[in-house]
């Protein structure tokens, strides 16, 4: 068959043969999912790309009319089943990167984690993870351009310079032009902060004392200390030790850990976002890590609470399984002692063991009578 002319470009004409399917990634995926330092979240963005394909209707079709007449959902349950395994050998990924990628969508809001216990016939599994899709997220994150709002900064911006600023202009020009009168741009946002903490207070510790020169906490514990000099130098102020403190002594009671998993928990999460090269300022303080449910990048104390139930869980697994194997092998010499017994006290029986081991007779004949041996055995040999 000779190949049609589409546009008189080779490869295009060829490209165009080919039906290519699979995900789909919206080129404002990269500047919407991105890490901390500003880049593209690529496994982010491939794991999205593929829930998405998931989530997205297959058509169903008249075969006379060709009209499309219904829609179905292309997995079996209410929500889309995936396990850390399957998206990194999927991806190319390690289980670690999996799951942090995942975490990150999560925090970011495009996604949501469900653990089930789920029926099979071999019994029930647990902690199986499903996926659930935001779609009013994954389009504010496709059609970030959609929204009329300015930037807040740009606000600022015309604010300050009498509305006739370019709202891309840089805060530091604005800032020089102002000299040592520069306004504190951050003034509404605390005065807000202050009014809002006051009409609804939250669960902070109360009644801190910030006193510098009272030499500071009477007494915490060694793990509270190793945790705290990871905390970076422009938040390690006296009062945000003291809140940390009483923060971190309701951790211990209401997750049931210890301060040592705590501290070498933080002290990783402060490594990693150091070594991803997280400036100190967005680096969160022990305080803040420590409350549940916040979206932190990296590793959240959720995250290590999780790892930690996992690992928890895995050594279980093996201690099981080892100890059915102990048994069964306790079982298998005791059911071997039980017919070397009455192997003993059974003429027959001895009679077609030693033909079973007698070498002079070749190995045929060695053969049938081992087999001569077993049925015998497996007829009059009944082990209690």
């Amino acid at each position: 068959m000779i190949p049609r002319k589409l546009t008189g470009n080779a490869s295009v004409d060829a490209i165009a043969t080919m039906a290519i399917t699979g995900n789909v990634v919206p080129a404002t995926w990269y500047k919407t999912i991105t890490t901390a330092s500003g880049k593209a979240d690529l496994a982010a963005i491939n794991i999205l790309s593929d829930v998405l394909y998931w989530y997205r209707p297959s058509e169903i079709r008249d075969e006379a009319t060709g009209d499309i007449i219904a829609y179905r959902k292309r997995f079996s349950a209410d929500l889309l089943q995936r396990s850390y395994e399957q998206l990194a050998e999927h991806f190319g990924l390690s289980k670690r990167q999996a799951k942090d990628a995942v975490v990150r969508l999560e925090e970011l809001g495009a996604v949501r984690r469900v653990f089930r216990n789920v029926d099979c016939g071999a019994g029930t599994m647990g902690n199986v993870m499903f996926i659930a899709i935001d779609p009013a997220r994954v389009l504010e994150l496709t059609y970030p351009d959609q929204s009329d709002d300015l930037d807040p900064m740009a606000k600022k911006r015309h604010r300050y310079d009498g509305g006739d600023a370019d709202p891309d202009t840089p805060m530091t020009e604005i800032r020089h032009r102002y000299g040592e009168k520069t306004p504190d741009i951050y003034k509404d946002y605390s005065e807000t902060t202050q009014r809002l903490s006051s009409d609804h207070p939250t669960n902070q510790p109360e009644n801190l004392s910030c006193d510098k020169e009272d030499g500071g906490l009477a007494e915490t514990s060694e793990s509270f200390e190793r945790a705290w000099e990871k905390v970076p130098s422009s938040k390690a102020s006296q009062c945000a030790k003291e809140k940390a403190w009483r923060v971190w002594q309701g951790s211990l009671s209401d997750h049931g850990v210890d301060g040592d998993f705590l501290a070498s928990s933080y002290r990783r999460y402060v490594i990693q976002q150091e070594q991803a090269g997280t400036e100190a300022r967005f680096i969160a303080t022990l305080s803040t890590w420590l409350k549940p449910n916040r979206p932190i990048t990296g590793l959240s104390l959720d995250a290590a609470l999780e790892n930690r139930r996992e690992q928890r869980a895995r050594a279980e697994r093996r201690s099981a399984e080892r100890r059915a194997e102990e048994e069964h092998r306790k079982e298998e010499e005791r059911v071997r002692a039980l017919e070397i017994e009455w192997r003993d006290s059974d003429p027959e029986a001895q009679r077609l063991w030693s033909l079973a081991w007698d070498y002079g007779a070749g190995f045929d004949r060695m053969g049938d009578a081992m087999r001569d041996y077993r049925a015998y055995r497996d007829e009059r040999f009944r082990p209690g």
